[in-house]
């Protein structure tokens, strides 16, 4: 994974100064679903994600003026719908009522198995088809897009389906969907390498989508990423093998977080029992029972039967390292743009203006509104690599960011 990463960003290192002055689409004026597609948003999506209906007017304050919040799966185990869903479109209302337009994410495949809709069986097809016209019928006056599910390639959000059967678990809600859909935009999202993979499983389903969006974070989660630019870069490759308008769906920076010591990390590893990197190696399992609950929880639900090296370098070699040592490694930040709130507002400030020039790209939702108290992979209030993201600090102050992207957003919407 290391490897690929390093030839993708060479590969973009090399492309991005002239991919990076390419901001027109030749072929905008022949495509009929770009202009169709931002008449249903207004012209753009200025949005946030993770925000509160109490939030309403300080969003619109800032020119954010759409929400993107996960839908809770629509049923008990019974069969009733569920008082969190009830709950969920009570909320939505309030957005609505304030003015503020919803794109919903439909439930991940976890959610649909443990009710008995198991996408990998046939038998299951009409079950989630049948959930996703519900949701689309029932949410038509509230709601203003739908994402079909979240990051499919995502381990996390996949498994236990492969990224061939995710594929297939978005495509038949679109197909679904897409005939009844009537003023509300439907796609689905690209999350991670899944990128190189997803669009082309999803080519026979591409005609039931209104967008395909784009989640992307360059210099939070990887070091070899270094350049702003390359957003243009992948936006234009994501336009070029799906020929859909684009939604930046997610996107952001983290406002907070620097490297660890030697000494700082070898007192973490020491507070897990262990001596050294070495040490926890070889026993891995032992060292995973350790760790914080959450991580523990995670790792062996995804990764119980994978063989102790695969989970060493699983834990040692990429995100979860992170999330140990709580910490941003040195070499992870774009080029100019510091993890410090002065550096996170000055990316916005950067990027939201460029990305509003490409015309097929029919708006972005900023990840997100407000700083977490603690991680949602770890469970650790340390842990900058899922806490430090907002606009607004735990509680609920402007951060620089807030004033970046209330400038941005502004002119995106004055064009």
């Amino acid at each position: 994974m290391a490897i690929l990463f390093k030839i993708i960003g060479f590969i973009l290192a090399v492309i991005t100064p002239i991919a990076s002055l390419i901001v027109t689409d030749v072929t905008v004026p022949f495509d009929k679903e770009i202009p169709v597609a931002a008449d249903k948003v207004d012209g753009y999506i200025t949005g946030v994600c993770h925000a509160d209906p109490e939030n309403s007017e300080m969003m619109k304050e800032a020119n954010i003026y759409w929400v993107r919040k996960d839908i809770p799966f629509l049923y008990n185990s019974d069969g009733t719908i569920s008082q969190r869903y009830l709950n969920w479109k009570a909320e939505m209302q309030q957005f609505a009522d304030n003015g503020i337009k919803v794109m919903a994410i439909t439930p991940y495949p976890d959610d649909y198995i443990a009710y008995g809709l198991d996408p990998r069986k046939p038998e299951s097809k009409k079950g989630i088809q049948d959930i996703a016209l519900y949701y689309l019928n029932d949410l038509k006056d509230i709601v203003g897009a739908f994402q079909i599910t979240n990051e499919m390639g995502i381990d996390r959000f996949t498994l236990p389906l492969t990224l061939e059967e995710a594929a297939e678990f978005i495509g038949i809600q679109l197909e679904a969907m897409y005939p009844e859909r009537g003023n509300i935009l439907i796609g689905y999202n690209l999350g991670g390498l899944a990128i190189l993979q997803l669009p082309g499983l999803m080519k026979d389903y591409h005609k039931y989508c209104d967008y395909v969006g784009l989640d992307m974070y360059l210099g939070c989660f990887e070091p070899v990423l270094k350049n702003a630019n390359q957003y243009i870069t992948i936006l234009n490759f994501v336009r070029i093998i799906t020929g859909k308008p684009v939604i930046m769906c997610e996107f952001g920076y983290i406002g907070l977080g620097e490297p660890k010591t030697k000494a700082e990390k070898q007192a973490i590893l020491e507070s897990y029992g262990f001596s050294s990197e070495e040490e926890a190696r070889a026993n891995i399992d032992e060292f995973i029972a350790n760790l914080p609950d959450d991580l523990t929880e995670e790792i062996m639900e995804n990764y119980a039967d994978e063989t102790p090296e695969y989970k060493a370098n699983l834990i040692f070699d990429g995100e979860y390292s992170n999330h140990i040592f709580c910490e941003l490694p040195d070499g992870y930040g774009l080029y100019g743009f510091p993890h410090t709130p002065e550096g996170q507002a000055d990316f916005f400030e950067y990027v939201i203006p460029r990305v509003r020039k490409l015309d097929y790209v029919i708006g972005s939702f900023i990840y997100c509104w407000e700083d977490s108290d603690d991680c949602y992979v770890c469970g650790q209030e340390a842990c900058p690599v899922e806490t430090k993201w907002g606009l607004v600090d735990g509680n609920g102050n402007p951060k620089p960011s807030y004033y970046a992207v209330q400038k941005a957003f502004g002119d995106c919407l004055a064009k």
